[in-house]
């Protein structure tokens, strides 16, 4: 799965997306992008966008975790009574305010936030380009940045850079600062020495 923003400075996130109908009473299956997220709540107030359009808003009703599917929720919105209504919505992702989302501690971040910003590393006394953020996606096991540069030829690459602590020394709003070791980084990037 990779996740991608279209407007990385909009104060509304992209939480999921509607995946279907469940059942007959209104009921929508919603894919979120992170397992983990509790951002679809009762009474959250949701918006929907369809290929790059809001759709209006929706309240959530009631939420039920999809037994062996960490990613999956059935839930309930307000306004919805039908199965034909709930499959109308397929497709249409589902994004909230950030003032509806707990404050983040000093050393969280969104995923959105980073993208866009530049990759850099200390090297011999100053800083190395990398590449920027321009995705997310996951190996299961954990969060990668898709990192794009341009290699000597001039054609786009993109590498993957590990969303783990060891690697990751300061991320700002100017940059992702990193400290990798030998090897992880594509031939054009590494240095000979």
């Amino acid at each position: 799965m990779t996740q991608r923003a279209d407007a990385p400075d909009s104060s509304a996130l992209v939480v999921g997306y509607v995946a279907g109908a469940h059942g007959i009473h209104g009921i929508v299956r919603v894919h979120l992008h992170d397992a983990d997220s509790e951002s679809l709540a009762p009474d959250r107030q949701l918006i929907l966008r369809r290929k790059g359009q809001d759709e209006g808003t929706v309240v959530v009703g009631s939420v039920a975790p999809v037994p062996g599917k960490p990613n999956r929720r059935r839930v309930k919105l307000e306004g919805i009574g039908s199965r034909d209504a709930a499959e109308a919505l397929k497709g249409c992702e589902l994004l909230i305010e950030r003032d509806q989302l707990p404050a983040l501690s000093d050393d969280e971040f969104y995923f959105v936030d980073v993208i866009g910003r530049p990759v850099q590393r200390e090297r011999d006394g100053g800083l190395q380009d990398l590449g920027t953020v321009v995705g997310l996606t996951t190996n299961g096991a954990q969060d990668l940045f898709e990192v794009q540069w341009r290699d000597p030829g001039g054609k786009a690459q993109t590498w993957l850079l590990p969303v783990v602590p060891p690697l990751l020394v300061e991320l700002t709003e100017e940059r992702v600062l990193v400290d990798l070791p030998l090897g992880m980084l594509p031939d054009g990037l590494e240095d000979e020495d």
